[in-house]
């Protein structure tokens, strides 16, 4: 559509007494706290597409919360009439004291309510851009009620993103836990949500198959989804992306042609292509040798269709000696058909390395992975292995404040991100990122509370804010003594008792509500499994008195009563509910049976709610062991006290559990979370998923993890400088790395080590020469895998054997 220039100078001088009331001019009457925009009129200076897209985004969203449908009109209303006016500063004239700052996608919002009798929203774009962000950020201004509509007075906003690159994925594709259940409308008001917080860009996941439908759920072919939202994402001005990792084996002259032809096809149907991105890794494993090259004809064969389109490549799970032939080339050739670097998950070095050893004129964007725990990119830290243990890798995590410290670390070596994520269980982190993007030094109360008003009502916007805030805090610190999850509970407890129908419908509260509940059953589930672990554990002590068998009944029928007695049942009952409730409002898969969830890491929460908590099954196991025994006290005493007494190393000795940290003492942490949130120089605390690893004790399926070479360190002080020590190790985690120790940089403990397909207690011996100062150093070392991993370690002296 053409461009319209507003016609008449009223306009012009509406504006000029508004900057003359700013600046300091004295009105003859009063303005009231707010004004009444519910007669207001939409008045249109344009009609292009992202115009239109604008004025149907405050049109229809308006509605949607009031029921009232402001007229349209390309003309000003009578001056008793409000009106909301919407354009750029192409069509808009304005005066030289109140530009809209040059930088793209900037606008400014200002109420003038001393020119016309009634008041005058103005909204004006840099460009159209800036237009359809004016109109999202009057959005979050809006005082809106049923019936009612009205925005406070002395409004004055001038704003310019920080970083122009603001992209969220979206792909319909299997793994997701959410997307794939959708259906072009939903797709479209998820894409809206996004715009009225700041998102400028949508990364797809298409299929090269136009007839591939890998779901159930889907509605229709990922092609055709890819097609339709591309179309959606580009008549709202933005950008659209495509990822597209190469997953065939380019060696061969004929594949490598097939490779390119078949996305030439999707190219050729796609109306609009800002970029492509193309992973290193993760999926995909081709050289650079081969890489660069086919992606040379890869960015030609885009262009063909998308002349202005662009090429990004990651060098994600790159070895070393990989990135050292892409930096290199990168040097040397600095092709044109590369447009950047994106720095990914499992990119095997920091930010900050990356950057240095990438010529300038590649801009960097970071792929940073909001939507997962645990095995990701940014883990929680020091989560409480309860929680690892069922909510597991994808579950709903709203993280505003390690979100925005994450952001603002990372993004000055960035011109902005792309968010991994696979559903709406990271919806609140992907508002965080989007308005910190925008300004950096954004309040996170701030935002969440036009996240609450804007997307469940008027009425939430303190009490949804330091909700979303509490269920961060859930995570922090201890299960056993955080006391503040009860509190949690009651604070959404309260908000769903005095909540409409309408908001309790709305998914946005749902899975607030689901996992302020969810966390409160898992904490009263760990209280009574833990008490009835330790007295299970009294009634072995009995055993030499009592008899072996007698014991082992009393412990396992201990153990049992958490089979016999469900704790807190209408709590329980409850989560499923939502988690029903949450699958027919948005889509949500939290269980692989009932609702087709992907498999146990992709959200399906549902299945691991009732997850043992404590040793049970690994105590049954060995129970078996002991009784399958030879019949002999002594032996059976003897296994019993092994169990009693895992975690006491006897005198003079230590014991660590790595994969927890409130048992790893002797850690050294190079850095900080804080420093270093995506635990790239530091360690952390990993897990590996439970199933198929039921009858493992709880310590295995944790571990402590450093990544890409970084070496693993332990210290150990006070030690008994004449002493003699011995050291035992359990090595599990899904890595499976080959490794070396070291005490003291000096002393091989053990050479080259595969880790063993199933956990068992290795023993090695340390040098007497390495500890005769009273303290020592062990250090693992990376040969194979991506990262290093650890279980537990015992540092026992001799005398205790």
């Amino acid at each position: 559509m053409s461009r319209m220039k507003i016609p008449f100078p009223t306009i012009s001088i509406l504006f000029t007494v508004s900057v003359q009331l700013l600046a300091g001019a004295v009105a003859l009457t009063k303005p009231p706290d707010s004004f009444d925009l519910t007669q207001a009129v939409l008045v249109m200076t344009e009609k292009t597409s992202t115009h239109i897209k604008a004025i149907e985004l405050l049109q229809q969203e308006i509605f949607k919360r009031t029921a009232i449908e402001l007229a349209l009109s390309e003309n000003l209303p009578p001056t008793t009439v409000p009106a909301i006016i919407i354009g750029t500063v192409s069509t808009i004239e304005l005066p030289d004291s109140i530009p809209v700052p040059e930088k793209a996608e900037s606008y400014r919002i200002w109420l003038d309510s001393s020119t016309r009798k009634s008041p005058s929203v103005c909204l004006v774009g840099r460009d159209p851009r800036g237009m359809l962000f004016a109109a999202g950020r009057l959005l979050r201004l809006l005082s809106m009620r049923t019936g009612r509509l009205s925005l406070m007075q002395d409004v004055q906003i001038t704003e310019s993103p920080q970083y122009p690159h603001r992209c969220h994925e979206l792909g319909y594709r299997a793994l997701s836990n959410t997307y794939d259940a959708w259906d072009i409308n939903q797709y479209e008001q998820y894409i809206r949500d996004l715009i009225v917080f700041g998102t400028n860009g949508f990364q797809l996941i298409p299929s090269l198959d136009p007839d591939r439908i890998d779901k159930p759920h889907m509605r229709s072919s990922i092609w055709d989804m890819t097609i339709k939202l591309a179309e959606i994402i580009n008549d709202f001005g933005l950008d659209v992306w495509l990822y597209l990792p190469l997953l065939e084996d380019i060696s061969q002259a004929e594949i490598a042609a097939e490779t390119l032809s078949k996305r030439k096809a999707l190219f050729e149907n796609c109306p609009s292509i800002r970029a492509i991105f193309v992973p290193g890794g993760d999926p995909g494993n081709t050289p650079p040798d081969l890489l660069l090259p086919w992606l040379e004809k890869l960015g030609h064969t885009l262009r063909d269709s998308h002349p202005d389109a662009e090429l990004w490549l990651s060098n994600e799970d790159f070895k070393s000696e990989w990135n050292t032939v892409l930096f290199e080339y990168l040097q040397q050739q600095q092709p044109e058909w590369l447009s950047g670097i994106i720095y990914g998950t499992w990119t095997r070095l920091t930010l900050q390395e990356q950057r240095s050893r990438i010529p300038q004129k590649y801009p960097i964007i970071q792929y940073a992975d909001i939507t997962h725990c645990i095995e990701c990119q940014y883990p929680v830290a020091d989560w409480d292995p309860a929680f690892a243990f069922t909510l597991g890798r994808e579950p709903i995590n709203p993280r505003p404040r390690a979100m925005a410290h994450i952001h603002n670390l990372q993004a000055p070596l960035t011109i902005g991100f792309t968010v991994y994520s696979d559903g709406v269980n990271d919806d609140v982190n992907k508002i965080i990122w989007s308005a910190l993007a925008w300004n950096p030094e954004s309040d996170i109360r701030t935002i969440l509370r036009e996240y609450g008003r804007y997307f469940i009502g008027e009425d939430f916007a303190d009490d949804f804010c330091e909700a979303l805030l509490a269920l961060e805090e859930n995570w922090e610190g201890p299960l056993l003594e955080n006391e503040s999850v009860e509190t949690t509970l009651k604070h959404w407890q309260t908000l769903e008792n005095h909540s409409s129908k309408t908001a309790l419908k709305n998914w946005r509260f749902q899975i607030g509500l689901f996992r302020a509940c969810y966390d409160a059953y898992i904490r009263r589930r760990l209280i009574r499994e833990t008490d009835l672990e330790q007295r299970a554990l009294n009634e072995l002590k009995n055993a030499s008195r009592a008899g072996v068998a007698p014991a082992i009944e009393a412990a396992r029928c201990i153990l049992a009563e958490s089979d016999k007695h469900v704790i807190a049942q209408e709590l329980r009952e409850r989560i499923l509910e939502l988690g029903d409730a949450l699958f027919q409002s948005i889509g949500m898969q939290m269980s692989v049976k009932k609702h087709g969830a992907m498999n146990w890491e992709r959200g399906a929460v549902l299945d691991f709610l009732d997850q043992p908590l404590n040793n049970r099954h690994w105590l049954e196991a060995q129970f078996e062991s002991i009784l399958s025994e030879v019949d002999d006290k002594s032996i059976r005493l003897k296994h019993l006290d092994a169990i009693l007494n895992w975690a006491h190393p006897g005198n003079g000795g230590f014991y660590d559990d790595l994969g927890n940290s409130q048992k790893q003492p002797h850690l050294i942490r190079q850095k900080s979370w804080a420093d270093d949130p995506g635990y790239v120089e530091s360690p952390q605390s990993e897990f590996i998923e439970i199933e198929g690893r039921t009858t493992w004790r709880r310590s295995w399926v944790t571990q402590g993890q450093t990544l890409y070479g970084t070496p693993l360190k332990m210290r150990y002080s006070a030690l008994d400088p004449q002493g003699k020590y011995r050291l035992k190790v359990v090595y599990t985690g899904r890595f499976k790395p080959k490794v070396k120790l070291m005490a003291n940089a000096i002393h091989q403990i053990h050479g080259p080590l595969p880790q063993p397909h199933q956990p068992q207690c290795l023993e090695f011996s340390i040098p007497d020469a390495a500890t005769k100062t009273g303290s020592l150093e062990l250090e693992w070392q990376l040969l194979e895998g991506r990262g290093i991993q650890v279980a537990e370690v015992w540092l026992i002296q001799d005398r205790n054997f």
